[in-house]
């Protein structure tokens, strides 16, 4: 929930010009959702290996992002790729950071 929280901080702050409590709450359980269904799978294959701040986990949770920010940006018939790089550069960066600072010593 963590990831989601920080996500949703981000995108308020950096690409989208209005804050609003209800939309703040609303994105973070999107992204949360999101996340549940797309990056947790590819975290619990990569904890089969587990290395803390492999840069090789770094591209494939960027990887991983990219093509699911891409996919939903189409869908909204939003062609705005640079937003979609920038946003799925910072979730894998803060999956890998929390995955390689806290979740590498709990069983999941």
């Amino acid at each position: 929930m963590g990831t989601s929280i920080l996500a949703s901080l981000f995108y308020f702050i950096v690409l989208y010009p209005y804050f609003s409590f209800i939309g703040f709450i609303t994105v973070s359980i999107i992204y949360f959702f999101c996340f549940l269904v797309f990056a947790v799978p590819v975290q619990v294959w990569l904890r089969k290996r587990p290395k803390r701040f492999s840069i090789n986990h770094l591209l494939i949770y960027f990887s991983a992002a990219f093509l699911v920010t891409a996919i939903l940006f189409l869908i909204h018939d939003n062609p705005d790729f640079a937003s979609a790089f920038l946003l799925s550069s910072f979730h894998a960066f803060v999956f890998w950071l929390l995955d390689s600072l806290i979740l590498q010593y709990k069983k999941l």
